[in-house]
């Protein structure tokens, strides 16, 4: 090969490369399939929940979903005769390519010793795909200490009693500066 030839042909391929390897620093990454979040970051024993469910269907044809399978795993229970800590929720819908499911689930933290904070598995059945996920969310339970009622009263008779303490010793202090005047000797003039 000529010296010109050589030039061209680097030329060449330095311009294929580049239109191949462009439009992947230009490429989007692809967003989850399945997001989860929870309307409050934390919640106490018996207060009521709301956890948000979005599915992003990137396929290229529409997905179906049937049902929506939500599992609160420390809570599970069986308890009067039925399961606790589970929801399963029927949609029977068609989510488009590209297109977006969103929903909510609300929830009421247990008020037993079910109450701590617990991992949540959510699944989602659809016709074509079968089943997708499960994904992993989480909600947070708050707990206090369990003599905190007591606590608080100790620190209130406390508080109490630094406020009388208070009030005796200035009470003594103000009567023991101002004596009657009938305890003053007056002197008698030496004459």
């Amino acid at each position: 090969m000529t010296r010109l030839n050589k030039k061209i042909f680097a030329l060449v391929i330095m311009a294929v490369s580049a239109f191949i390897l462009i439009p992947l620093t230009n490429a989007e990454p692809q967003p989850q399939e399945m997001t989860t979040w929870t309307d409050k970051p934390e919640y106490a024993p018996g207060e009521v929940g709301t956890l948000n469910i979005v599915f992003y269907n990137y396929r290229v044809s529409a997905v179906t979903i049937q049902k929506i399978i939500v599992v609160f795993n420390n809570w599970r229970a069986y308890k009067s005769g039925q399961w606790e800590g589970n929801q399963t929720l029927t949609v029977n819908q068609a989510v488009v390519s590209k297109g977006v499911y969103a929903t909510s689930v609300t929830f009421t933290v247990p008020t037993d010793g079910r109450a701590v904070s617990t991992s949540v598995n959510i699944t989602i059945q659809t016709t074509e795909v079968g089943d997708i996920g499960p994904l992993d969310g989480s909600v947070a339970v708050t707990t206090t200490p369990r003599f905190m009622d007591q606590i608080v009263t100790l620190f209130t008779i406390q508080v109490v009693l630094i406020i009388v303490c208070t009030v005796i010793i200035a009470a003594t202090i103000f009567l023991s500066v101002r004596r009657p005047q009938a305890t003053w000797r007056t002197e008698e003039k030496a004459q």
